[in-house]
């Protein structure tokens, strides 16, 4: 069997009061998947948001976020990623670090999240479609795709939005994708439905896995509301008889606690799904139709 064990997190939003508190909290969860013989570790949207607690020069309120967001976050990102690069070499593991603040060349802020590889790689992908908050922060969306190797697989990153467009799946589908990676971030049961649903459906129509972290908790900011982060952590499969399970759900978190879950991927299963498909499926698609419509629409 040719697979791939992954680990998926559900990350805990805490008061982090630096970068080696938030990199050690991160570490603590790597070198668990480590343990675990895990070749991967997934974590979640905007995981280093704890590093709001960092500031001790102001109250983090709704008047300052947007400020914060841009001027503070962005400030700890390159040691963030020089932490990412040193774990993954360290614990001879993938990381795919989750999405965080950071500034542009274009001086934009973008929301990236960071895939770092134990030979000393380390590659991005900027969330592309951005919710209504972010778009008020002044984030900017990005315009590429990455699709990068991991293990036996060629693989994606759709950051929590991203993964309810089908456009963007079905492109890393044609450039080979057959893993979906997806950090995620959500604040209420919609948002949660939303993104489990994506993954899903996702999975289903692409016939790929698609896993997904979501950061958990609160950190207490800002102080006179505080976002609440709710979710749990999953791989989710096609659905059909050859993979064999009836909901698709190859591993869940049942708890709100923060915790990790490895799955083994087996690829050589996936590519049987995709040769004898038992629904439509890949193989049996009509392009010529999709085309036509198209052309009829103007889109």
């Amino acid at each position: 069997m040719v697979s791939l064990n992954l680990a998926v997190t559900q990350f805990e939003l805490r008061p982090e009061r630096d970068l080696d508190q938030f990199l050690a909290h991160t570490e603590d969860l790597v070198r668990r998947a480590a343990r675990q013989d895990a070749e991967v570790v997934l974590f979640p949207e905007l995981s280093s948001t704890g590093l709001l607690g960092s500031i001790t020069g102001h109250e983090v309120t709704t008047a300052t976020i947007k400020s914060d967001y841009w001027d503070v976050l962005p400030t700890f990102t390159d040691g963030i990623v020089d932490g990412l690069r040193s774990m993954a070499k360290n614990h001879g593991i993938v990381i795919v670090g989750g999405s965080h603040n950071r500034l542009h060349s274009d001086g934009s802020l973008r929301n990236t999240a960071f895939v770092a590889h134990p030979d000393g790689r380390v590659e991005s992908q900027d969330k592309i479609h951005l919710t209504p908050q972010e778009h008020a922060l002044g984030t900017r969306g990005g315009d590429e795709l990455l699709v990068t190797r991991i293990g036996p697989f060629t693989a994606g990153v759709l950051i929590c939005a991203d993964i309810q467009f089908p456009e963007l799946s079905r492109h890393l589908v044609r450039q080979g994708v057959d893993l979906i990676l997806c950090p995620s971030l959500t604040w209420n049961r919609r948002g949660v439905h939303r993104v489990r649903t994506g993954c899903q459906a996702r999975a289903i129509e692409n016939q790929l896995y698609v896993a997904m972290s979501p950061l958990i908790g609160h950190n207490g900011l800002p102080a006179n509301a505080p976002m609440y982060a709710t979710g749990n952590a999953l791989v989710t499969t096609p659905v059909d008889r050859t993979v064999g399970i009836n909901d698709g759900f190859l591993a869940t978190v049942e708890s709100s606690e923060e915790e990790l879950v490895v799955a083994a991927l087996d690829h050589d299963l996936l590519m049987a799904s995709r040769a004898k498909p038992e629904a439509p499926g890949l193989a049996l698609q009509r392009p010529d139709l999709y085309a036509k419509l198209q052309a009829q629409t103007g889109a």
